[in-house]
């Protein structure tokens, strides 16, 4: 009826657009349609024609009867014979058509409403599976950002361990080593980074691939088939690549763990180290102290008892020499005593102050090691390493 309606349209001078146009798909029945519209014109809503869907005016004013299509315009589909053809007739005669011979014939040699149906089912198909590429292809940014963040936490354990170990020849060579690896694996993982940008362009050119079978589909029926079995077997293509792409990034993920726990446990082992040999220098510098001091007492006291021994020679000599200076020996005695009670005086505080000092240094050694506590030892050694317990002796005892 279609093909008929055409033939008669270019014998009346129709548009040469009419050969080749396509009639809307049918909504429902024909009656459905007409209530809708007439239900909206009443209304005063925005109403559709029942058989092409192009909005039609509103009722004037002064009103008048309302009609469900679009006014006859020889323009658009020409004439037949002498009446013009109008979207009313050719819903007319569509409705008469689908009541002979049902729904489901074709009016044309194309049936386009069951290519339009059967398109419709291969796009409901296709939408999961874009669906699934677009969640694995979030699932592989989301796992390769995880990547560059372990990676990037991988590197700065690295500097830290390079930074403690600077002074060791040994450790600075293989910390070099390391950085070296760190910087392959980054270039690794770039080259990765770009095989997923490029395989994501390929399931964009998948994508508008499949745009173009269904494009094609449109055009002809038979082909539909043939294009559906093409975008599954690309969409199948895609996923494999896809995971293959998520093998390659949980490998690289775990081998960047792996690194991880690798430079954690080097680096641990590099802070014990520097602890203990600290905790030994210390030990042996508090030894060397405490022998020192030892021998200042030592000799402090040597020198007390020297004087002392003098001073009792002298009193013995002064004492047989009573009868001649006794009052300058009194006070020249009371003046020795005096001297050596201050000499022990000095010497009881060289031992306090060396007692105190082993019990700061003691609790700074035992208290939780860290990057202070270099510094607070050298607060209690006073500038360059020097020793405030022997400076403040010595000048007491001078």
């Amino acid at each position: 009826m279609q093909v008929n309606v055409s033939e008669e349209a270019e014998i009346h001078g129709a548009p040469e657009q009419a050969a080749t146009r396509t009639p809307p798909a049918r909504r429902g029945s024909r009656d459905e349609r007409r209530e809708t519209t007439l239900r909206a014109l009443a209304a005063g809503e925005d109403a559709a024609c029942a058989y092409c869907g192009e909005p039609l005016p509103p009722l004037p004013p002064r009103g008048g009867r309302p009609t469900p299509y679009c006014a006859p315009d020889p323009d658009r589909y020409g004439q037949w014979g002498a009446k013009t053809i109008s979207c009313a007739m050719l819903d007319e005669h569509r409705e008469i058509w689908t009541r002979v011979y049902g729904p489901d014939q074709p009016m044309t040699h194309l049936d386009v409403h069951a290519l339009d149906e059967r398109l419709a089912g291969l796009t409901g198909v296709l939408d999961p599976v874009r669906t699934e590429v677009a969640a694995l292809r979030q699932h592989a940014t989301e796992q390769l950002a995880t990547a560059l963040t372990a990676r990037a936490t991988a590197e700065a354990d690295r500097d830290d361990a390079l930074e403690k170990s600077r002074a060791a020849e040994h450790d600075r060579d293989r910390a070099r080593a390391e950085a070296a690896e760190a910087h392959e694996q980054a270039a690794t993982a770039r080259a990765a980074q770009e095989t997923a940008e490029a395989e994501r362009d390929q399931a964009v050119q998948d994508r508008d691939a499949a745009h173009a079978d269904r494009d094609a589909a449109r055009r002809d029926s038979a082909q539909a088939h043939a294009d559906r079995q093409a975008a599954l077997t690309q969409a199948a293509a895609a996923q494999q690549h896809i995971t293959e792409l998520n093998d390659a990034r949980a490998t690289e993920r775990a081998a960047a763990l792996d690194e991880q726990e690798r430079l954690r446990h080097e680096a641990d082992e590099e802070r014990q180290r520097l602890r203990d040999e600290l905790d030994q220098h210390w030990r042996q510098r508090l030894h060397d102290q405490e022998a020192a001091l030892t021998e200042r007492i030592t000799a402090t006291r040597e020198a007390a008892d020297a004087r002392a021994a003098e001073l009792t020679d002298r009193l013995t000599e002064a004492t047989r020499s009573y009868a001649a200076g006794l009052a300058p020996l009194h006070a020249e005695l009371a003046a020795e005593r005096t001297a050596h009670a201050e000499q022990q005086a000095a010497a009881a505080t060289a031992r306090r102050e060396h007692e105190e000092f082993r019990t700061a240094l003691r609790q700074a050694l035992t208290t939780e090691p860290g990057d202070e506590l270099p510094a607070r030892v050298r607060a209690l050694l006073g500038p360059d390493g020097e020793d405030p317990e022997g400076e403040s002796s010595g000048t007491t005892t001078g």
